[in-house]
């Protein structure tokens, strides 16, 4: 019986560690998300736009940007694909991040296509504005003089 309590306490310990803590070492959820935001958009220009240059070479351009990216969030090499292999090894982790990414990525998406308020609105203009219409282009086009009927 003695055991029996002993074993079971020890599965609720277990059981009851954050799952969402990370191992020394090992980037944090936020972060991992960041760095792997610029990892694929950086990936993502070197095969759209870079592999278009002849002069150039991918795999050198790619490395370029990686390591600009990981002095900009002041992340290693080892230190980022340790991680990367962690959070791959753990799927409930990688999920998260993934997910965020998706949604981080929605937000970009919507924000871009959102519509453009209007604070001003254009005039309809009428021949009887025509004064103040004129002083506020360099061209005034007269419709009248370049007909096709003469």
């Amino acid at each position: 019986m003695k055991y029996l309590i002993f074993i079971a306490g020890f599965f609720f310990i277990v059981g009851c560690n954050n799952k969402t803590s990370t191992p020394s070492g090992i980037l944090g959820r936020e972060k991992m998300q960041l760095v792997m935001w610029d990892m694929i958009r950086a990936d993502i220009y070197t095969e759209q736009f870079i592999k278009k240059d002849s002069s150039k070479k991918i795999a050198i351009e790619n490395l370029k940007l990686q390591n600009a990216i990981f002095s900009i969030h002041k992340v290693t090499r080892s230190q980022y694909y340790k991680s990367y292999d962690y959070y791959i090894s753990h799927t409930d982790l990688i999920r998260v991040v993934l997910d965020s990414m998706s949604a981080k990525a929605d937000r970009e998406k919507f924000e871009l296509f959102r519509p453009i308020e209007i604070t001003r609105p254009i005039e309809k203009f009428s021949m009887l504005k025509k004064a103040e219409v004129v002083g506020q282009f360099n061209y005034y086009f007269n419709p009248f003089l370049y007909s096709s009927k003469k």
